[in-house]
């Protein structure tokens, strides 16, 4: 895993969280509990809610982050929405080049839940969501998301680099 703190500008910031708030209220979304295999469901009852990225922020995102993701030969950007009771079980991203993970909300409380875990041999490493942070599993390396437990949504980009 890579962890790169401030990926993004401020700017650039506001503009994805502008455009995720102003997306909450279209008819745009998809939801984990119908589109998610059963496999990475396992013991999450809540629903993390999913759109792609405007062409615009996808375009400003790829710009920015184009130094530090591996080379890839399409990008995709979704904004995702981790609503309450919402996670991921233990998984690995296969059939992609890598995974990443750009946190947008400016700030979480450790008791909220939403933890991220991987795994690294046999050590676990958890951190915590913070703004502006970039995580990319370019190793495929296992990892899951800790059910959300406050009324907060826990906001992310999610990057999938494809071959």
């Amino acid at each position: 895993m890579k962890l790169i703190r401030d990926s993004i500008s401020d700017d650039l910031y506001q503009k994805c969280f502008d455009e995720i708030k102003k997306k909450r209220f279209e008819n745009c979304w998809k939801s984990s509990s119908i589109n998610w295999i059963d496999e990475i469901k396992k013991g999450i009852i809540g629903s993390c809610i999913i759109t792609p990225v405007s062409d615009i922020i996808h375009d400003l995102l790829e710009e920015k982050l184009n130094s530090v993701l591996p080379e890839y030969r399409e990008l995709v950007c979704q904004y995702y929405i981790w609503q309450p009771q919402s996670g991921i079980s233990w998984h690995k991203d296969s059939g992609r080049i890598f995974g990443a993970t750009l946190y947008l909300n400016d700030l979480w409380h450790p008791d909220s839940g939403g933890w991220f875990i991987w795994k690294d041999g046999r050590e676990h490493h958890t951190i915590l969501p913070e703004k502006k942070l970039l995580v990319i599993n370019d190793q495929n390396q296992y990892h899951c998301v800790t059910p959300v437990s406050s009324s907060m949504f826990r906001c992310t980009i999610q990057l999938w680099g494809n071959y």
